[in-house]
């Protein structure tokens, strides 16, 4: 039961996606709105672009008499109030803070830091003022609302999310407003940063290193700035929370305080399609990805593009942190023993990791329209080889000669001309990288594991470095339509406090692989089959590689009822992170932090 009579929940991808946190609060917010009703407001940052799509604004005499108060008396300080209600599920009431003039007062607001809290933002750039000033505005507007009706004197829960809108609550703190204060970290900043620099982060956290050794190595690695804020975030908040048991362990060691109540992401699973539906879905999707394949692969030698197995991988470009090398690794331990094996099968495996690209490589581009090309002709004559074939039966004769001779010649010139590469090897990459393609991490994994697309390689790669859309002229669909169509997503992840990745591709009926060190891989361990968990805490390199690729082995030899069952299971098992029951955590962090801050004022 919600005890609160109003709810904020600040973050700056309120109506912005830039990240996870985007996901995860839109697809709670129906949610919050069942508990909370009106009484549940976003607040976020106002990026012009996206509140045009995201925001359905009220003008100044269509606001709440309260809203249209406060921001009046924001807007002399520079900060400007848009007020509406967010084009998702539940449509919350939401207020985003234009802070560009507020900008003016950044000096003070970082000189205000250091004095009260001791944040070193000395040397800090735009990626921490811009961020802190907006968090800032979000705790004076919360500040000015909670001062008078309806929210004078009633049970009032603000929930930050990230360093990123820390400001806000540490404002409020400062101000000791009438407020009870819950904050989220998704990820440490430290902690990241670590991970991705290449340090042993686990090695430390099990050493039981000193927090406070955190902060020296926040200055060495140059976020001590935003690893000051969060780290005052969690100590001030009158409840501390994360999103799983992994980065909760990590909030102990760098930050100092242990998480009060833990907050996994969800998704609202009734958006996702039935088994029966993802079935059909499946199969219309997987024309499109197999006519591709086709293209970039067929005119190179021959392939049945009607027995293969399809893994995945997508993601940001983060080789140690998403597990890149690792899959790529796994792949051609797959290759070797599936060649030793003499394996009828083979295997495509999709590298979806968006990089720098000047556009679509002319010879894949070439390879699609010839593909087309013949399709177009077959589809052309379809209609007279029915009329032939029909002719003939109806006069009591066996169908014979229905391609006519021109059909014919055209269809020589057209296999002559889409087998002539025949002999040479398909690209490692669709796209031209605006960088030397052999500089590239990932095509310098691939070609150490000698997954080069040869014929004779069992396991064939693309490197898809482009976010997947419709317009997309390649496979001409977007993320979800296309991944349904693979067999496995693989997201052996060393740095991942949640993921949603696995989650999203379970809920899309196929198998998911994740690991130990993701925090949903611990949520969901040992609950079932088709979302595997890979352990990678504390195991050798070696037998991590070994233990992935017989699990992806695992896969190319199961029969088609065996992958129909693991998919079936997935998709049950992905239903323990539905919204509908996960939220009563962030119910239980409000209810709380109300608790919590009734004792401080006793």
């Amino acid at each position: 039961m919600a005890n609160a009579d109003f709810v904020f929940e600040v973050s700056n991808e309120v109506c912005n996606k830039v990240g996870g946190i985007y996901t995860v609060i839109s697809s709670k917010a129906a949610q919050m709105v069942d508990r909370y009703a009106k009484n549940y407001h976003t607040i976020g940052f106002y990026n012009q672009a996206s509140a045009k799509i995201e925001l359905d604004e009220m003008q100044d005499g269509d606001m709440p008499e309260h809203i249209l108060s406060a921001a009046k008396k924001l807007e002399p300080r520079g900060i400007k109030v848009h007020y509406g209600r967010w084009l998702i599920a539940g449509r919350p009431n939401t207020i985003l803070l234009d802070t560009r003039e507020f900008m003016r007062d950044s000096d003070r607001i970082k000189t205000d830091l250091w004095n009260n809290h001791h944040i070193d933002s000395l040397r800090s750039d735009m990626g921490f003022t811009e961020p802190v000033v907006w968090a800032t505005a979000a705790g004076m507007l919360i500040e000015e609302l909670v001062k008078a009706p309806p929210f004078r004197g009633a049970k009032v829960v603000a929930h930050f999310h990230e360093w990123i809108a820390g400001g806000g609550l540490l404002h409020l703190f400062d101000r000791q407003a009438d407020v009870a204060t819950v904050f989220t970290t998704h990820a440490t900043m430290l902690g990241r940063t670590l991970a991705g620099s290449g340090v042993d982060l686990y090695h430390l956290m099990n050493e039981r290193m000193d927090y406070n050794m955190s902060i020296d190595l926040a200055r060495r690695y140059g976020v001590i700035d935003k690893h000051g804020v969060e780290m005052e975030c969690a100590k001030s908040a009158d409840v501390f929370t994360t999103v799983s048991e992994i980065t909760g362990r990590e909030s102990e060691f760098l930050l100092g305080r242990s998480p009060d109540v833990l907050l996994p992401n969800g998704l609202d699973m009734e958006k996702y399609p039935e088994m029966d539906e993802l079935t059909i879905l499946r199969r219309k999707y997987r024309l499109r990805t197999r006519e591709f394949l086709t293209s970039y692969f067929c005119r190179y030698y021959q392939m049945d593009m009607f027995n293969f197995r399809s893994f995945y991988i997508s993601g940001r470009y983060e080789m140690f942190n998403k597990g890149i090398d690792l899959f790529i690794d796994s792949l051609g331990a797959l290759n070797e023993k599936m060649k030793k094996a003499k394996n009828p099968k083979n295997v495509i495996a999709f590298i979806f990791v968006p990089a720098s690209t000047r556009g679509e490589k002319i010879d894949v581009l070439k390879n699609k329209a010839l593909y087309e090309e013949m399709e177009e002709h077959v589809d052309e004559i379809l209609p007279d080889i029915r009329e032939k074939i029909m002719n003939s039966m109806t006069h009591g004769e066996m169908p014979k000669e229905v391609i006519s001779e021109e059909a014919l010649r055209t269809f020589k010139k057209l296999i002559a001309h889409f087998t002539e590469k025949r002999g040479s090897t398909p690209p490692l990459t669709a796209f031209e990288l605006t960088y030397p393609e052999d500089d590239d991490l990932i095509i310098k994994a691939l070609k150490k594991n000698s997954l080069l697309n040869r014929e004779e390689d069992k396991v064939k790669v693309v490197f898809y470095p482009a976010y997947l859309s419709a317009a997309d002229r390649f496979i001409a669909m977007d993320y979800n339509q296309a991944t349904m169509t693979f067999d496995v997503g693989v997201f052996p992840s060393y740095y991942e406090p949640w993921g949603y990745t696995p989650l999203e591709t379970a809920a899309l009926g196929s198998i998911a692989i994740t690991t130990d060190l993701a925090g949903f891989g611990r949520f969901i361990d040992g609950k079932g089959l088709g979302i595997y968990v890979l352990k990678r805490e504390n195991k050798e390199w070696s037998r991590m590689v070994e233990d992935l690729s017989e699990k992806l082995l695992m896969v190319v030899n199961a029969s088609k009822r065996e992958l129909m069952d693991y998919r079936m299971s997935a998709k049950k098992m992905s239903l323990e992170a539905d919204w509908k029951s996960l939220v009563e955590n962030y119910i239980t962090a409000h209810n709380m932090a109300l608790e919590r801050k009734a004792a401080r004022k006793t």
